[in-house]
């Protein structure tokens, strides 16, 4: 047993990369509208994914500590630079608020104006300083001429777009925004942990994926159009409560496979509410909220397909002899109170 616990813990933390109570990298979520020379720079953030420090200070700005709040403009200040023409436009009011519905994002707000109003607009961000060295955004750039998506990150702090060109279709970004998601989302693949630990077969295992995808891929579309609109305070906590449940049937329902495909779709609609949080910040209209919904849902897809053919072949080596009783048990216990973890956490905060 204590051999089977030691190969255990290091598929465990192959898999999930050796923290599973927080995410490794915080994704800055970007609105930026461009008119008349005057620029609007909104940055908004989910307080988990943040270092404690920084969300310690965002939380006590978005609830009125005016220090907190001056020390998050001054940041501000240091970290965006916008320059339009070969001129540096001028930063004026910061703002700090939360996320309106999504009690568990802040956002902020910047006001530049410019000299010009046509040529190449060069907008560079840095607050590696404040939200960590892997932060990285997706920013939705609106224009005159249309929108357009924008990525920042470590590899590139500056982006550049010329404001008088045809509008490009960028939907790559949301691909690949959709695979980081949830390879990133530890609750989503622990979910999918859960779910699979008892599957016998590979019929049990596509019904069960299945019914997944197309169950979030339901509520995200909803979501990210706006016909289904839930609180992250409300969201979050039942995506933890839906890890427990299912990690719990696996340790006492008599036989928890039989029926899993049902609770797979039932909670897959819960997930989706969640997956389209991360869209709705970007105010996206028309053409490119299409490309952000399509590019998205495609990653997420992708990634999920890449952690479940991670995931099989090592479940497949565990459950070897002994191990087809007691690995399914061993990875249900350690999702169970994981997200029990999360969901006491997430009530509190919420």
């Amino acid at each position: 047993m204590t051999t089977r616990l030691i190969r255990w813990a290091a598929l465990w933390l192959t898999l999930v990369g050796g923290d599973a109570l927080a995410h490794v990298t915080t994704t800055g979520l970007l609105r930026i509208e461009f008119a008349g020379g005057r620029v609007l720079y909104a940055l908004s953030v989910a307080l988990p994914e943040l270092p404690a420090a920084a969300a310690a200070l965002l939380t006590a700005a978005v609830n009125g500590d005016r220090a907190a709040a001056e020390t998050i403009a001054e940041q501000a200040r240091r970290s965006v630079t916008i320059d339009l023409a070969g001129g540096r436009c001028r930063t004026g009011r910061v703002r700090v608020g939360g996320g309106g519905a999504n009690e568990t994002r802040a956002t902020i707000e910047v006001d530049f104006t410019c000299d010009a109003s046509h040529g190449r607009l060069d907008i560079t961000e840095d607050w590696s300083a404040l939200l960590g060295e892997h932060y990285q955004a997706l920013g939705n750039l609106r224009t005159p001429s249309g929108e357009r998506q924008v990525t920042l990150g470590e590899a590139s702090r500056t982006a550049s777009v010329d404001i008088d060109r045809t509008v490009a279709t960028g939907w790559f970004d949301f691909v690949r925004l959709g695979v980081e998601h949830i390879l990133t989302g530890y609750d989503h693949l622990l979910f999918l942990v859960a779910l699979l630990a008892t599957a016998r077969g590979t019929w049990s295992v596509v019904r069960i994926v299945t019914a997944f995808t197309l169950a979030h891929s339901v509520t995200l579309s909803l979501g990210a159009l706006g016909v289904v609109t839930v609180p992250d305070g409300i969201i979050e906590p039942l995506i933890a409560a839906t890890i427990v449940w299912v990690a719990l049937e696996n340790l006492f329902a008599a036989e928890p496979d039989r029926r899993r495909w049902i609770w797979s779709f039932g909670f897959g609609l819960v997930h989706g509410l969640g997956f389209a949080s991360a869209l709705g910040e970007l105010g996206m209209k028309g053409a490119a909220l299409v490309r952000g919904l399509v590019g998205f849902n495609v990653g997420v897809e992708i990634g999920q397909l890449l952690f479940v053919a991670a995931f099989l072949p090592a479940q497949i080596w565990l459950s070897q002899g002994r191990g087809a009783w007691l690995t399914p048990r061993i990875a249900s216990l350690t999702v169970a109170v994981i997200g029990t973890y999360w969901l006491v956490e997430r009530i509190l905060v919420g």
